[in-house]
């Protein structure tokens, strides 16, 4: 009998500590080297281990909830969002995070899915309330600069405009992440001859660049926190009629003004956004966010590349009406130097044939003159070697002065003394 009860009772601890199954029953759990793991006892927490190893812990009572301690990644869904200038443009982008205080993180968003969703949408916020702040150049990383390429494009040059967003989108996120983001619409009182008015706002507002930097020092968050989101627009100064010129901590109160040569109506509506403390923060660190595309709405992509083949065509053109006038220039070039090569070419043909016929001329009335009747024998002699190697019948008078030569000896010939 104390042999079952020892063996039942080896067999007990066994499953305890040994039992593949679920790891609330076990006395023993492990902690990965990429995991943080927090141990709860009826819902409390008893401890946090964020160090690899095996560690014990009270079975069927103690539960071991694990968290990844890697940077983890969130993929935000691609939207339009308006720039300064109003076009839409679809952003895709990610973040980066890692937890950091695993206890804050269960107590909030609980799951990494959560988290996912909830950082998801505040990432969105922070990107679309920089990317309305600045044009297009800006959110690509470009700017034009003065003159054109060989093609007739703009030229355009590089900036670090694009990290300035993203820097600019990270700190935003972090503030909101430590914070909580509110609207208050606000209207324009009667000011009467005063060109400023200052308008309390509703909750403590969490690090202005005029107030309370130092108040909230365990946040560390230092983004400029109240902004004019909607408003009038007169027209005249581009942007929203009214705009913040500062903060008065004491009274929590924010001080506005208008844009130059602008006088909104009195009771017209605008919107301030600013951030108060959040209660439960998330126990995460924003590691980075970055825009994987920066894109046209599909609603207007082909009128873009209709612009674009138009573009093209037009460049197309200008190179082919070039090279058409090059290639007239060309021809034309060519056939001018042609036609005066060929004209000197003749001029200079016709004086030396003009000069070699009167050489000739002049040799021959030379020997004409020296001995007139060799002349005429020599001549002759050429005559019939022409004539008498052909194989052609020729008649002829016999008083013909060609066949004087051949009438006799010494016919046709003077006695030389």
């Amino acid at each position: 009998m104390k042999l079952l009860i020892v063996a039942g009772v080896i067999v007990i601890v066994a499953l305890i500590f040994l039992y593949p199954g679920s790891s609330q029953i076990k006395a023993l759990y492990i902690v990965d080297a990429t995991q943080q793991v927090i141990v709860t006892r009826f819902g409390e927490v008893k401890s946090v281990r964020r160090t690899s190893g095996i560690y014990a812990k009270v079975p069927f009572i103690d539960t071991v909830i694990s968290f990844d301690r890697r940077i983890l990644r969130i993929d935000a869904p691609p939207i339009a969002m308006p720039d300064k200038e109003k076009q839409n443009l679809v952003i895709d982008s990610y973040a980066r995070y890692r937890i950091i205080d695993p206890v804050q993180f269960r107590k909030t968003l609980q799951t990494e899915n959560n988290a996912t969703s909830r950082l998801g949408d505040i990432v969105t916020s922070a990107l679309r309330a920089e990317v309305a702040q600045r044009d297009r150049f800006e959110i690509i990383g470009a700017k034009p600069i003065p003159g054109e390429t060989d093609e007739g494009l703009p030229l355009i040059e590089g900036t670090e405009s694009r990290s300035a967003l993203l820097e600019a989108v990270v700190a935003g996120v972090r503030l909101r992440i430590n914070a909580n983001e509110k609207t208050q619409g606000l209207t324009v009182p009667d000011l009467g001859a005063a060109v400023t008015f200052s308008i309390r706002l509703d909750q403590e507002v969490l690090d202005s660049d005029n107030a309370d930097l130092d108040r909230n020092p365990k946040t560390g968050i230092t983004a400029s926190d109240i902004n004019i989101t909607s408003g009038p627009d007169g027209g005249k100064t581009p942007g929203i009629d009214v705009v913040v010129t500062g903060f008065d901590p004491a009274t929590n109160s924010a001080a506005f003004a208008f844009q130059p040569d602008e006088t909104p109506e009195v009771g017209s509506l605008f919107r301030v956004r600013y951030f108060v403390e959040r209660d439960e923060p998330f126990g995460i660190d924003i590691v980075d966010v970055r825009i994987k595309r920066a894109d046209f709405p599909d609603s207007v992509t082909p009128t873009i590349f209709t612009r674009m083949r138009a573009e093209r065509n037009r460049i197309a053109t200008k190179f082919r009406s070039e090279g058409d006038e090059e290639d007239l220039k060309i021809r034309a070039d060519a056939n001018k130097r042609r036609e005066i090569i060929l004209a000197e070419a003749d001029r200079d043909g016709n004086r030396l044939r003009g000069e070699g016929e009167a050489e000739a001329i002049r040799i021959l009335s030379d020997a004409l003159e020296q001995d007139p009747e060799f002349f005429a024998f020599q001549r002759s002699l050429e005559a019939y070697r022409i004539f008498l190697n052909q194989q052609t019948t020729i008649i002829l008078s016999s008083e013909a002065d060609i066949f004087k030569f051949l009438q006799g000896p010494g016919t046709g010939l003077e006695t030389v003394p």
